[in-house]
């Protein structure tokens, strides 16, 4: 703008002074986020930007005029930044603004047994890990990642818990799997006679009996356990039968033998 100045003296001389006046505007615009400037998803999931509003002291709404930069891979953890830029009709630019949004996993692998989760085997017989999978949503097949903890003594009769556990890249740790194995004596004791298993004597002479062993395959020489029924009376003719029956430690009760 210019303002004039003019001045005349009596005899009709004329002075005259120009002022300029800019009137200018230095004030930059300012951007204003919609929604959170830190955001957090899950990965895989969709993200849709809230976008900004930018108002400018002289201009007014200069949001249409936002230039918006930087994407956001949902498919790939990370952090990601949209960045908000943009100038009023002086050339002024305003303070950038930036979205942080963070990409990351937060679900938990999972682990599936192969074979049954309750196994039962004989005593003495061999175990073998029937095997897992671990799936995890983001880094796929982390089998080989699974930690497996617990013993298997096929050699003592007892209940054995197997514990699966594996964690993802991203720290999620899966839900534990247990497998239990149950090694049992299922297998009775066996008992043999000592001396024939039909005996004649006389009448009136002395019967000792002369006993039975009982050998089981977990207990080893149980033959002190052997319950021994029935009598015979030496003076009274007739035929006698003598029973032997024993059961191991773990209820097996063996064949009845007869004498």
């Amino acid at each position: 703008y210019t303002v004039t100045y003019k001045a005349t003296d009596a005899a009709g001389n004329v002075a005259t002074l120009i002022r300029r006046v800019d009137v200018i505007d230095t004030t930059p615009p300012v951007i204003t986020l919609n929604g959170l400037s830190n955001e957090t998803i899950e990965v895989f999931t969709s993200y849709t930007d809230e976008g900004a509003i930018a108002n400018d002291n002289y201009d007014g709404n200069v949001t249409s005029q936002i230039i918006v930069s930087g994407t956001v891979d949902v498919n790939t953890v990370g952090t990601y930044n949209i960045n908000y830029n943009v100038s009023d009709s002086a050339g002024n630019q305003a303070i950038e603004v930036v979205r942080t949004i963070n990409v990351v996993d937060t679900t938990p692998p999972v682990i599936t047994l192969l074979g049954d989760s309750n196994i039962t085997l004989e005593v003495f017989d061999g175990y073998s890990e029937p095997g897992f999978t671990a799936i995890d949503n983001y880094d796929g097949d982390i089998s080989n990642n699974v930690v497996i903890t617990g013993t298997v003594d096929t050699n003592t009769v007892g209940v054995y818990t197997i514990n699966y556990n594996v964690i993802d890249e991203g720290g999620n740790e899966a839900e534990t799997v247990k497998r239990t194995v149950i090694v049992q004596d299922t297998t009775p004791p066996v008992i043999t006679l000592n001396g024939l298993t039909n005996e004649t004597i006389e009448v009136f002479t002395t019967y000792t009996d002369p006993g039975a062993t009982a050998i089981d395959n977990y207990d080893g020489d149980i033959s002190n356990n052997i319950i021994v029924t029935g009598a015979v009376d030496a003076n009274t003719v007739g035929t006698y039968t003598i029973r032997y029956d024993v059961s191991d430690n773990n209820g097996n009760a063996a064949t009845q033998l007869t004498r």
